[in-house]
């Protein structure tokens, strides 16, 4: 749109096979609002979304100490960052985060599959951007946006 145009609509409306954190950074670079929804957005207002012991997004994420405390009060510590740069050439930094030990914990079987500890990678740069997308998309107009984008198509 921007080349055919010289400009984009202000609003980007579109579903969830375009919440990619790519595609949030350039609407948010180009300061266009995002009603875009990620893969799990509808799939966390379920009550099994929710109960779900084994998603971090539901665990205590402490900033200072960087951990991250599953269900079971076990604290993941941060160990390293990696990078990884799509075709296109955007750059994602993913956090690297592991147990100290997950033997005995009578929740483990509900949480991870892993024979050994558990892990957990984490690109927070995309949980930032997903929280805005959440709030934009839970907006009252957003919200109004969105349904009436569902009509259009």
């Amino acid at each position: 749109m921007k080349a055919s145009l010289g400009q984009l609509p202000g609003t980007i409306i579109a579903d969830a096979g375009y919440g990619s954190e790519e595609n949030y950074a350039y609407l948010e670079s180009e300061e266009q609002r995002a009603l875009v929804k990620y893969n799990t957005y509808h799939k966390e207002n379920t009550k099994a979304w929710k109960q779900d012991i084994s998603k971090f997004e539901h665990w205590l994420y402490d900033e200072k100490e960087d951990t991250r405390t599953c269900a079971a009060g076990q604290k993941l510590l941060f160990r390293y960052e990696s990078r990884s740069t799509t075709e296109s050439g955007y750059e994602i930094t993913t956090r690297h985060y592991r147990s100290l030990s997950c033997e005995g914990c009578p929740l483990k079987e509900r949480c991870t599959k892993a024979q050994g500890e558990r892990e957990i990678k984490v690109s927070m740069e995309y949980l930032r951007l997903k929280r805005q997308a959440r709030e934009q998309l839970k907006s009252e107009d957003g919200y109004a946006l969105s349904v009436r984008r569902m009509h259009l198509f």
